[in-house]
């Protein structure tokens, strides 16, 4: 069987201030620092990847990325998708010994799991009960359910975490040949949570007690798109769908090419009035075209998140939104996400919608472009959830 991997999983009690993302087109890059509990953004960089299948070329792709920008020997943190990853809780004595929780899970993962023990990664980790933790932790805080609660302090809620290693061995090669340190391979709905919490008032909120409802993240990538759902802070499921073109840009040159080639002709051959004649045609026909596309994008994208919602477990979890964000590389146009694509999707979820950005309550460094901080940030969720990745010694 093979060994419990706290290393990858990251339950040590360690810092990390690197995150990477890897998507089917991109290398996503995130360092953070912290000083008097406010993060600081020190780097950001996105690189271009030809295929994640071909670890050497993912491995030189992060082996630049890195050495560009001074990040290199700093511990780094990689990300799988949960739905690469099997999750399970289960509630143990708080008395325990270490041996006993390591026996216990063992068998809950040996009875759940529907592959063998030696086809898989291991960890697990006890749940924190402080809200405001989730920040700190690699697993977010859930309290004892309703019956226990009475008992809470005489158990502790355990999760289990499995990854098939055919899943997490390129991960690791890729890591190992890029001549990086990894520290930690954690799951994108872990680091989500966290990059949520971070630049939302959610914390505030629950500190306070206020019901933070249902919200949701969305994130448009190449060829599919995905909503994480989060109640109170936490999140509880995820859900995956393909789709067609999202390149906007792409998809309106390609509509309107002959329109494009008259332009160019007229600004060539013809008098001044026919070529603003022609400009305010094309433009008129490009604005309505992308506008009808944001409506089917929002209204499909608002199906699978309905669809969604009616999954959520029935535990006092509220079947609406209160708030969305959206991110991923398909949501932009020329480097942001258009108003007219929030503000269809803002009706077609009846709730309100944001651009997602996790810097928004942190500082820059020396050296740092803000512009290219605010503009990629929409892609940078997941690495920087995961450079958020620390616990105190």
């Amino acid at each position: 069987m093979r060994r419990i991997l706290s290393e990858l999983f990251g339950t040590r009690r360690r810092q990390y201030q690197v995150g990477v993302e890897f998507t089917d087109t991109q290398v996503r890059l995130v360092s953070l620092s912290k000083r008097d509990g406010q993060h600081r953004v020190e780097a950001v960089c996105i690189a271009e990847l030809g295929s994640l299948g071909d670890t050497h070329n993912a491995a030189q792709c992060l082996g630049r990325m890195v050495e560009s920008m001074g990040v290199k020997g700093q511990r780094v943190s990689l990300a799988i998708k949960s739905s690469s990853a099997f999750i399970k809780s289960a509630m143990l004595d708080a008395t325990l010994s270490r041996q006993e929780i390591d026996a216990r899970m063992l068998s809950e993962a040996d009875s759940a799991l529907p592959y063998a023990l030696d086809e898989v990664y291991l960890d697990y980790a006890v749940v924190e009960s402080n809200p405001l933790s989730v920040a700190s932790h690699l697993i977010a805080p859930t309290l004892a359910p309703q019956e226990l609660r009475p008992h809470a302090a005489a158990y502790q809620k355990m999760l289990l975490v499995a990854c098939k290693a055919d899943v997490l061995d390129p991960i690791v090669r890729i890591a190992e040949q890029a001549g990086i340190r990894l520290d930690a391979v954690d799951l994108d709905s872990f680091a989500l949570e966290r990059a949520l919490m971070q630049s939302t008032l959610l914390p505030f909120q629950a500190a306070t007690r206020q019901p933070l409802g249902v919200v949701a993240l969305i994130l448009f990538e190449s060829g599919h798109s995905c909503v994480h759902l989060f109640h109170n802070g936490r999140h509880k499921l995820h859900r995956e769908w393909g789709h067609g073109q999202m390149d906007f840009d792409s998809y309106l040159k390609d509509q309107f090419k002959d329109q494009f080639k008259d332009q160019f002709k007229y600004k060539v051959k013809a008098e001044a009035e026919i070529r603003e004649e022609t400009r305010v045609e094309v433009t008129t026909a490009i604005g309505s075209a992308r506008l009808e596309h944001y409506r089917e994008v929002a209204n499909e994208t608002a199906d699978q998140v309905r669809t969604a919602l009616s999954q959520l477990p029935s535990d006092g979890v509220e079947d609406e939104l209160s708030l969305a964000f959206l991110g991923g590389e398909g949501a932009l146009v020329s480097g942001v996400i258009a108003t007219d694509l929030i503000d269809e999707m803002a009706e077609s979820l009846l709730c309100e919608v944001r651009s997602a950005n996790p810097f928004r309550r942190m500082t820059l460094g020396e050296g740092v472009d803000p512009i290219a901080v605010n503009q990629n940030s929409p892609l940078l969720m997941v690495a920087c959830g995961l450079a958020m990745r620390e616990a105190s010694t």
